[in-house]
């Protein structure tokens, strides 16, 4: 094997862990490899520079790329790719098409050595045998041979055309005057056509109102007879540059000018045309190959009322990436909007819009299987969708419990001007992954047309069909929103979640379409189980140390007392940091050093050491000094209120313990829920006499009662023996085996009366009554045997 050049370590290709392609050169345990295959998660790799003999080395792809010695040295020749030129050569006329089919046929006898449809026994003619021919006697056999038979060609025609066949296929063979397009602009010149948007481009400079079309057309015709008088007197070359006003007039309406939009379409071409080279008034298509060719990402406003943080009403803003190829949303996430100003002007308070930080979660989460959630419906896990399951799960162990929605890493990704995306972290993180980022032109809705579309379907889709849904019409929205039930950001951020997998991704796709059966359309999942096997799949790993990266960063300075970040101090004790006291020699941050932090957890903070030895690990973890007087979890945003309601109570922004510690009372009152306080009770009306107040109902046991003697309380007669011996006697259970007339029978007291033999005892009246029983003129009787009364001893009661 041809040894390949070795590079320093300093020059390894800055490349992703999973941007690997065949051929390339690494650095692996002090040794240089070239990568022959892959097979699932295994990397299979060749010694570059054997020594002595060494077998083919077989790896896990993240074992391999997390290694601290990993890097890319060499990479591979760019892959050919195929022009985009599909069904343009069944367009062209039918003559055209055969005599390009024609000329294919001696192309192939020359560099093939056999006309095609002959069989293969069949010895190739003695003009065009490659034993005793070179390819330049080739060219010069067929051009003898077509000149004989009626075409005269040249020798230089046939190599002409056989590069030409190399290098574009068939569609390098046809007559390049049927490719030709008509002129844009007619027989205008364009010389013309540049000082029409000259003439706009000067008034939109010097603030003039735009007039009318014919002032335009005088000014354009007195600046042509200005700069081109010495064309003008010869008739030849004035052609295309004197024109008749009715010209002029179907100029600007080709260019799209009217009296009303002429200095907007003026500054719309300054920022970019979107129209196409090709044809006049074709759009630029945007069409990708295979997944993550090209991804779009996007900001918009959800038009839903959710519940906040703080118990307030608020908008939501939702930002998504969308695949192009497929079509598939890779990746969302919902944050809140501001919510108001401090007194009517200065700085937003009480609320955030995206950040930086937000779109970079955005593009991690298209590294990374979505985890299906508890609760969730069997529709929505990947085992049972149209992806192949089973494929990318032997590549990527996280596959196992995901829902049905496709990881695709973008190569290249489009972003419009907002502030979040041109941000320095978002491009150095998008850089960190091997992401390309590319800026849509200005006032171009086409070069992001797929991802604004997708943000209108999922108003149309999602978003109408929730509570407190509010038109993006004034006079369409409802009129009792805030009244109806809310959603939280997570419940809400969950829910769009699963409508991406059940919806969204299962839904079918006009623009998802075979070219072998183009009356069937595919869904987002059909159609990237359909192209991954034209780049494959590789599992994005990446290290603690790379996830850091991924964070915003900030320059600090560092002192004895550590370093602030939003008037928070982070230090080490005894000492640790003092190895990156003072400058830290980057004369382009001023000496500062480069930190990173999360939002979403701001008790900890990276410090990168540069200067750190190549076997060390360069990031130092510095936490907050205060972070022990915050005991719930807490973000940047809970600092900046309570630093707000410190200062707002006359604290300094020094005093940082007072500041932790008004977070730490924000927090808990937050997770206490409302309170009803005497100020939130609406106070009684004045002119509305008060009702008397009722007297409250006795106590059941007042003060004014005597004692309870518990020796004047007799026991109720049921038992016909003292409850003590119930659980002592051996004789067997009373009433085992009776009826229930024989049971009731059995009971004292309540005996059937007889009237033909009355009882010793009885009342006035004649009645008999049964022994034990009260009567209101004798008073009560005797206990029955086997019940104490209150004159025997405590020991038998």
């Amino acid at each position: 094997m041809t040894a390949t050049p070795r590079r320093a370590a300093g020059a390894a290709a800055p490349a992703a862990a999973d941007t690997l392609a065949l051929g390339d050169t690494i650095r692996f345990r002090g040794a240089f490899w070239v990568v022959t295959a892959f097979h699932g998660p295994r990397v299979f790799l060749d010694a570059a520079e054997p020594v002595e003999p060494a077998e083919p080395l077989i790896i896990l792809q993240t074992a391999m790329t997390c290694a601290p010695d990993f890097a890319v040295l060499d990479r591979a020749a760019p892959r050919s790719t195929l022009p985009g030129r599909i069904g343009e050569f069944n367009a062209l006329p039918r003559d055209v098409r055969k005599a390009a089919e024609k000329w294919e046929r001696h192309v192939k006898e020359v560099l093939h050595e056999q006309a095609p449809n002959v069989p293969a026994t069949t010895p190739p003619g003695p003009a065009f045998d490659p034993e005793r021919r070179t390819l330049r006697q080739r060219y010069q056999a067929k051009a003898a041979q077509l000149t004989q038979a009626g075409a005269p060609v040249s020798a230089a025609t046939v190599e002409r055309k056989c590069a030409a066949w190399r290098k574009e296929g068939l569609m390098g063979l046809v007559d390049k005057r049927h490719l030709r397009a008509a002129a844009p602009h007619g027989r205008v010149d364009a010389r013309v056509v540049d000082i029409v948007w000259e003439v706009l481009d000067d008034e939109r400079g010097r603030g003039l109102s735009p007039g009318t079309l014919s002032r335009l057309i005088d000014r354009v015709e007195q600046t042509v007879r200005a700069r081109y008088a010495h064309l003008l007197a010869d008739p030849d070359t004035a052609r295309g540059l004197a024109c008749s006003p009715a010209t002029f007039y179907r100029l600007l309406e080709r260019l799209g000018i009217t009296a009303q939009n002429a200095h907007t379409a003026a500054a719309r071409r300054a920022a970019g045309s979107a129209l196409s080279t090709g044809r006049p008034g074709s759009r630029r298509a945007t069409w990708a190959r295979w997944p993550g060719d090209l991804v779009q990402i996007d900001t918009t406003g959800l038009d839903v009322l959710v519940l906040g943080d703080d118990g307030r009403i608020i908008s939501v803003e939702l930002t998504i990436a969308i695949d192009v190829a497929t079509r598939s949303i890779v990746g969302s996430l919902i944050v809140p909007k501001r919510v108001g100003r401090a007194g009517g002007g200065g700085r937003w308070l009480g609320g955030r819009a995206t950040r930086s930080f937000d779109t970079m979660q955005v593009v991690a989460q298209t590294t990374a299987p979505l985890p299906a959630r508890p609760g969730w419906a069997p529709e929505t896990f990947m085992d049972g969708s149209d992806l192949p399951f089973e494929d990318l799960l032997a590549a990527d162990p996280r596959f196992a419990g995901a829902a049905a929605r496709p990881v695709i890493k973008p190569e290249t990704l489009v972003i419009d001007h907002g502030s979040p995306f041109i941000s320095a972290d978002f491009t150095r993180a998008c850089h960190s992954l091997g992401i390309e980022v590319r800026e849509a032109r200005l006032r171009t809705a086409v070069d992001k047309a797929i991802v604004e579309r997708a943000m209108r379907a999922v108003k149309t889709g999602f978003s109408q069909h929730l509570a407190t849904y509010t038109h993006h019409r004034p006079d369409l929205r409802g009129k009792r929103l805030r009244k109806q039930p809310l959603w939280t950001i997570p419940q809400l951020q969950e829910l769009f979640e699963q409508w991406v997998v059940l919806h969204w991704q299962q839904t079918p796709h006009g623009a998802l379409r075979s070219p072998f059966t183009p009356g069937l359309r595919l869904t987002p999942n059909q159609m990237y189980a359909a192209l991954v096997s034209l780049r494959g799949y590789r599992s994005t790993a990446l290290t603690p140390q790379e996830n850091r990266k991924l964070l915003p960063a900030v320059w600090v300075r560092v002192s004895r007392k550590g370093f602030q970040i939003n008037n928070r101090t982070y230090n080490l004790g005894r000492g640790k940091l003092d190895t990156c006291r003072g400058s830290s020699g980057i004369t382009a941050q001023q000496g500062r050093w480069e930190v990173h932090y999360s939002p979403d957890h701001p008790e900890v903070a990276w410090l990168f050491n540069h200067r750190a030895e190549p076997d060390t690990d360069p990031w130092i973890e510095v936490p907050f000094i205060h972070r022990r007087l915050l005991e719930d979890r807490w973000t940047e945003e809970t600092w900046a209120k309570a630093l707000n309601i410190h200062l707002t109570g006359g604290g300094s922004r020094h005093d940082e313990a007072a500041i932790t510690r008004a977070a730490a009372q924000l927090l808990r009152t937050a997770a206490a829920g409302p309170q009803a306080t005497p100020a939130n009770r609406p106070a009684p009306r004045a002119d509305v006499p008060s009702r008397p107040a009722l007297p409250a109902p006795a106590e059941p046991h007042d003060d004014d009662m005597p004692p309870l003697d518990p020796n004047s309380v007799r026991p109720f007669r049921s038992l016909d023996r003292p409850a003590g011996d119930l659980f002592d006697t051996s004789e067997p259970v009373r009433g085992a085996g009776q009826s229930l007339e024989e049971f009731l029978a059995s009971l004292p007291g309540l005996h059937s009366p007889s009237p033909i033999a009355p009882g010793p005892v009885g009342d006035a009246d004649g009645i008999p009554r049964p022994e034990g029983t009260f009567s209101a003129d004798n008073g009560p009787a005797p206990p029955s045997p086997g019940v104490p009364s209150g004159d025997e001893p405590d020991s038998a009661r």
